[in-house]
């Protein structure tokens, strides 16, 4: 066989080999790659990486070690979905002016990720900028940030963009080196 029709038909095999296992495929208005039945985020990967490169966490503050703020804010969660937020437990507390973002664990609830706004000195939850739960198969922080910027467009971004959001907690069945 010669040389040129072995590489064409090595290339035509190549690509067959390639369409069979990798698709890109449409779910909730955006684009995964599915790499033979398991899905990725490339989009969030890029975006969450970007993110790192051009964020400016000067303005935000760790409250956690702040006795004041953390017990404020853990106060006012613990009261929010009784009685099972009883004993929830900060896990992370970043403030930015009057806007802060908390993680807390509890026993019997997923963990969450709560968007709170001080008005009059007092904390309150803005009850549609919740997260808790599952983002499979997307990336969670991206999915996350995404999600808590559209419910409340007036939320600073630098403080969204520098809460650490750990995808282990709330993307349970997405796995890889680069996730």
């Amino acid at each position: 066989m010669k040389r040129h029709v072995a590489a064409t038909l090595l290339g035509v095999l190549g690509f067959l080999i390639i369409d069979g296992h990798v698709d890109w495929v449409q779910q909730d208005n955006r684009t995964l790659l599915e790499v033979s039945g398991q899905r990725f985020d490339p989009k969030g990967w890029m975006a969450e990486h970007w993110r790192q490169l051009q964020r400016d966490c000067s303005p935000v503050h760790n409250d956690l070690a702040n006795p004041t703020t953390a017990t404020a804010v853990l106060h006012v969660i613990q009261q929010h979905s009784l009685p099972d937020s009883l004993e929830a437990k900060l896990l992370q507390l970043h403030r930015q002016t009057d806007w802060a973002i908390a993680e807390v664990v509890f026993k019997t609830l997923n963990p969450s990720i709560v968007v709170l706004h001080q008005a009059q000195g007092d904390w309150r939850i803005q009850e549609n900028a919740v997260w808790s739960g599952s983002t499979a198969p997307w990336l969670a922080a991206d999915f996350v940030r995404r999600y808590l910027q559209q419910q409340v467009p007036e939320l600073p971004r630098a403080l969204l963009s520098c809460v650490p959001i750990e995808g282990s907690r709330y993307a349970a069945t997405a796995t890889g080196p680069w996730l």
